[in-house]
């Protein structure tokens, strides 16, 4: 079998991350990197002799790629994934599909009239957790959804340093609260159908990034579920983890509870109740010196997609709805007002 020839198009935390796991695969070939930033691109290039890039355009020209991953900004995802599609590469782009429903609708739009695999990298879908919790309510081991509650937070170093210079142009909506709306979406296998939304403010703005704090968000699914997230930006940054969160589904025949941090679930319904311990790899450990976990199986998918010319399970198409959902959980924050997505 012939190896895949990847590039990745943005070189900080997570296209590191893509990097360096396309490098350690054996059927992947890392041959480009890309980023504005010249000294970052050449450095994580380098580490696979892989060319150097600051314009994704000469990229696309002159190294020969079956596939590319983007990693961009949360707000920069729409021009590079519609110009790789145009060269004909399979696209793998970090998740959220976009912060906008107009560029949302571009990208499921561009990968339609498209032959190539498209994928969002909303890994969390392969954590061992939310796979046990997933098919804990498919089995009906709580009857069926009723409410939901998905609190997440990330320490204020977040914003004000690991993506300071774009923090103003995303929210912790999208860069954490992300994957919550996901999970929920293919725990219930329905779609949102109306948000209602609260902010807070002031922290951050005091700070110089006008973004809100944090929010809540109620959205009411499909099959009358509703489901509140929380998704704050404030956390001291003496709080034992950078990002962390809980939750708690309630079903007509029973009830689920996660504990992010410790990995801890429990599960009560008629049958009594039951605790459970996760251990083992999550999203991205070290074992062996290589990365391991729920990120190095959702990048499998992706290539396994390819291979069989087959939808992923991720593709733009499929998580729209969760797009949407955040789009119009912004409008609700700017109107006060409830948004309907019928």
């Amino acid at each position: 079998m012939m190896k895949l020839r990847v590039g990745v198009i943005g070189a900080g935390i997570l296209g590191a991350r893509h990097a360096r796991v396309w490098r350690e695969m054996t059927d992947v070939e890392l041959v480009a990197v890309c980023d504005l930033d010249a000294a970052r691109a050449k450095n994580i290039a380098q580490q696979s002799n892989a060319r150097a890039f600051t314009d994704y355009n000469a990229l696309f020209a002159e190294a020969k790629l079956d596939a590319v991953s983007i990693a961009t900004p949360d707000h920069l995802h729409r021009a590079p994934v519609l110009a790789a599609l145009a060269a004909g590469l399979h696209v793998l782009q970090e998740k959220p599909l976009a912060t906008n429903a107009a560029d949302a609708r571009a990208i499921v739009e561009a990968t339609a009239t498209s032959d190539k695999i498209v994928m969002v990298n909303y890994s969390q879908r392969f954590v061992t957790d939310h796979v046990w919790m997933h098919d804990a309510i498919a089995r009906g081991e709580i009857g069926k959804p009723r409410m939901i509650l998905a609190v997440k937070h990330d320490n204020i170093s977040v914003p004000t340093g690991m993506i300071r210079s774009w923090a103003r142009d995303t929210s912790p909506l999208y860069f954490m609260t992300s994957h919550d709306l996901d999970l929920v979406h293919w725990f219930l296998k329905v779609d949102p159908v109306s948000v209602t939304a609260q902010e807070t403010r002031g922290t951050l703005d005091a700070l110089g990034i006008p973004v809100h704090d944090g929010l809540n968000a109620l959205i009411q699914f499909d099959g009358n579920v509703i489901a509140n997230f929380h998704s704050s930006w404030i956390h001291p940054n003496t709080y034992p983890r950078l990002s962390d969160g809980l939750w708690q589904i309630i079903g007509d025949a029973g009830a689920l509870t996660y504990n992010n941090r410790t990995r801890t679930a429990e599960l009560f319904n008629a049958r009594g109740g039951q605790k459970i311990e996760f251990t083992g790899v999550h999203t991205a450990d070290i074992v062996d010196g290589k990365v391991t976990g729920a990120f190095v199986l959702s990048l499998q998918h992706f290539l396994q997609c390819i291979r069989e010319t087959r939808e992923p399970n991720t593709s733009p198409r499929r998580v729209l709805p969760t797009a949407l959902a955040q789009a119009a959980i912004l409008d609700a924050l700017s109107s006060q007002q409830p948004i309907s997505l019928a």
